[in-house]
């Protein structure tokens, strides 16, 4: 059995949301740390069954003085209530190991420490220290230009303590804990079997009105938890435009929606402003509170959309297709970039427009080595000022550039052969092929060809499309690189018209191996209609190869990275453009999910002649997928171009450098995929107003513990008073406490027990279970003398 870490002794509870009473009386109080304190937190009743989560009583805190010396030995019982430390007779609000710690300060990790600044989550803090909510007290949110708090509730405010260290190898925590174990938990192989957890749409007969036929994002854009803030810790929102009637470039709407208490909800939809398939990016563009989506209007100009759906600014009229966001000058301004030029993000204004106009679509990265991101063309290379300083004069023609279904060639950006210096990996739509090249100021040219022009198709003939299509004599579509094979290189993936190929990139930068024999798996496809469509690659169960996520204009498939294996196909009909599914944590569960768009005006699925159209979100509901972020911004993302709270970094880190990446539209959680919650619990008596117990869970581990945890408390040995349950989400080193009301003290000694529940909950699982339970406590109410 062991205690919550932020121990105020043997029999005190220390952290929750709000502050649990101590058991001081007139003989023993003090002054207290954060406030009036009462026994707050989440109700429990004795019915089993968790209450209203109000606060009872008032008065108590962290009791912080009233030491009387006693010539005792440490740990035992002294007066009435008190603890032996350090020699003296300790109120046990105050015992820490040892130590009586002075007025003014808290026992945390078995150290005295002194409460610093106020804070509503650890951002807040200083370096090496976290935020301890029960050291605060509530306060009135603002969440500034992204609107109101839509959780109803009111945060709490808190102080920040220094964090604990982390335990030497192979020592135990100790109890209760004065330091931290690493915290993980590696789901078992079992098979791929996702599910549809959440829908929207299904508008399947005319007119369609839920069609979707572009890759949507995934970015915060209001206030969940009522911290007063839009950050990582709320629930993101899946942005995407809808059309009807088939007419996917002369009407529609964008749509903002959440997920929201096991449910889908619509938070906003704009209409008639943007393009319906053309491509958005999400993020902080202005340097204001919340987020912004940026657009291509129906009218030929940019668009910024407020994180409400309220209209921010117009662009002058100009070419926009796929937007990025980037500070593309690290001047702490953000940039959105076009096919047009590079907007100022707060006003729409032009920058600076491209001295020679873009030969094809873009990435943003930096490629020539000097640390400032670059645009990034199939063919050229462009700096934050817009002037061209390299163009390699290959794969830069196209077809359609001011349609929705423009056949650029698609630009990509990888290190391949751990240089410490990107590659570029085109896809040339028009005539269905892959190159490689890098900067290379050495050259005249200021440009190197790494791979000439290799055949997507491969071995599948063009006559798997029907004459006349687009697939027959074209195709190839935005691509995607993630290391397939676990060789420890990054791989190049992407679709056809006529098949799915992969590409192994250790052989694709070797001159001796010839092209064709630097495909690792081709699988064929549905795609003869645009022939164009993107795809993503995501690492699902962890093991160090990627599976693609891809759907034609028939069905959903995942692929295994390292065969092509189909593992999971279903019914997802698309007449296809270049939009592409996305992985993201979209509802803050700690689990990757994979958002799917479909239309249903164009086909049927074949199998069974059933059409889809919207928006569909699938999961392995037995927990087995790995975390992942809960971000993705936009059509090029890559995991350095944002923050999961949408801040644009000021000086972006290079993706193809950075450790656990090196990839291209794929999503993760760097160092962190396996990172599991772990749970303990603490327990005191709540002396002050209208006695009861009050257990305090706290998570000591990596990853979030989901909020509905059951906490049971007992009379010694095995008696259950009642149980209760967490009601929000506990991030690293966060506590609730949990109130049970009582008409008398139990008797005997009592204890609590969290995760007292045998309904199983894979959607979460601890690292650690065998430390749920807290010291047996006295339940009555005497006082230190």
């Amino acid at each position: 059995m062991k205690n919550s870490i932020l121990a105020m002794g043997a029999a005190a509870v220390l952290i929750g949301g709000s502050m649990t009473a101590s058991c001081g009386g007139d003989d023993g109080g003090g002054s207290t740390v954060g406030g009036s304190g009462g026994g707050g937190g989440s109700d429990a009743s004795t019915g089993g069954t968790s209450g209203s989560g109000a606060s009872s009583g008032t008065g108590g805190g962290i009791v912080t003085d009233g030491a009387t010396d006693s010539g005792c030995q440490n740990g035992q019982a002294c007066g009435d209530g008190g603890v032996c430390a350090g020699g003296v007779c300790c109120d046990a609000t105050l015992a820490c190991g040892a130590t009586c710690c002075a007025g003014g300060q808290v026992c945390a990790f078995g150290k005295c420490a002194t409460p610093t600044t106020t804070c509503v989550d650890s951002e807040d803090c200083a370096a090496g220290e976290y935020c301890e909510l029960s050291l605060g007290q509530e306060v009135t949110a603002d969440a500034g230009d992204a609107g109101s708090c839509v959780g109803g509730a009111t945060p709490k405010t808190g102080k920040c303590l220094p964090k604990p260290p982390t335990c030497p190898t192979g020592q135990p925590p100790g109890d209760p804990p004065t330091c931290l174990t690493a915290c993980s938990y590696k789901p078992p192989a079992t098979a791929f079997s996702p599910t549809v957890k959440y829908s929207w749409g299904g508008q399947t007969s005319s007119p369609y009105a839920t069609d979707v036929m572009m890759t949507p994002i995934v970015v915060q854009l209001d206030d969940d938890d009522c911290d007063g803030k839009i950050t990582d810790r709320d629930i993101p929102e899946i942005v995407f435009s809808t059309f009807s009637g088939g007419s996917y470039e002369t009407g529609g709407s964008l749509h903002a929606i959440s997920v929201v208490n096991g449910g889908v909800v619509d938070k906003w939809s704009l209409d008639g402003v943007l393009n319906p398939t053309k491509h958005i990016a999400g993020g902080n563009i202005d340097g204001q509170p919340g987020n912004e989506v940026v657009g291509c209007g129906l009218d030929g100009k940019a668009h910024a959309v407020t994180g409400d759906g309220q209209p921010l600014w117009a662009s002058a009229v100009m070419p926009c297709f796929m937007p990025s966001i980037a500070d593309l000058d690290q001047d702490g301004s953000v940039e959105v970039i076009v096919e047009g030029g590079i907007l100022d993000g707060a006003t729409g204004a032009l920058k600076h427009g491209f001295s020679t106009p873009l030969a094809s679509s873009f990435v943003v990265s930096d490629v020539d080595g000097d640390g400032k991101l670059d645009v990034v063309t199939g063919s050229q290379g462009f700096d934050a000022s817009g002037q061209m300083f390299v163009d390699t004069g290959l794969a830069n023609t196209s077809q359609f550039p001011n349609d929705s279904d423009w056949k650029s060639p698609w630009p990509a950006i990888a290190d391949f052969d751990n240089d410490g210096k990107p590659e570029i990996v085109v896809m040339h739509n028009l005539n269905h092929a892959l190159s490689v090249w890098r900067y290379d100021a050495t050259q005249s040219a200021k440009f190197s060809l790494v791979r000439a022009p290799v055949d997507i198709n491969g071995t599948i003939p063009p006559s798997a499309c029907a004459s006349g299509t687009w697939g027959n004599t074209h195709g190839g579509g935005p691509p995607t690189i993630a290391d397939f094979n676990g060789d420890g290189t990054p791989d190049v993936a992407l679709a056809g018209g006529v098949g799915y190929v992969v590409f192994d990139g250790k052989k694709l930068v070797d001159p001796a191996v010839a092209g064709v024999d630097t495909i690792l798996w081709l699988k064929q496809t549905t795609d003869c209609s645009s022939a164009s469509t993107g795809s993503t690659v995501f690492d699902f169960n962890g093991d160090g190869t990627a599976e693609v996520v891809y759907s034609d204009e028939q069905k959903l498939r995942i692929y295994d990275g390292p065969t092509g294996n189909v593992l999971f196909e279903t019914c997802n009909t698309t007449a296809t453009l270049i939009e592409n599914p996305v992985v993201a944590d979209v509802d803050n569960d700690g689990h990757a999910d994979v958002v799917a768009v479909s239309n249903a005006y164009a086909h049927a699925c074949a199998d069974d002649s059933s059409r889809q159209s919207g928006v569909r979100i699938f999961g392995d509901t037995a927990g087995n997928w790995v975390r992942t972020r809960r971000v993705w911004n936009e059509h090029a993302y890559h995991v350095t171009n944002v923050g999961e709270d949408g801040a644009i970094p000021s000086v972006e880190a290079a993706n193809y450098t950075s450790t656990g990446l090196n990839n291209f539209r794929q999503n993760k959680q760097p160092g962190s995929e396996f990172a599991a919650p772990d749970a303990i619990v603490s327990l005191s008596p709540q002396c002050a107003g209208a006695y009861g117990l009050v257990a305090t869970v706290t998570n000591i581990g990596e990853a979030a513990l989901p909020a509905g945890v059951v906490v049971g408390f007992y009379e010694y040995p095995s008696t259950q008073l009642g149980t209760g349950a967490t009601s929000k989400p506990l991030y690293s080193l966060e506590s609730e406490k949990v109130f049970l009301p009582l008409a008398s003290a139990p008797t005997g000694t009592a204890f609590a027990r969290v995760d007292d529940t045998t309904t199983p909950h894979p959607e979460w699982t601890e690292c650690r279970t065998d430390n749920n339970e807290s010291k047996a406590v006295d339940a009555s109410c005497s006082v230190p003398r």
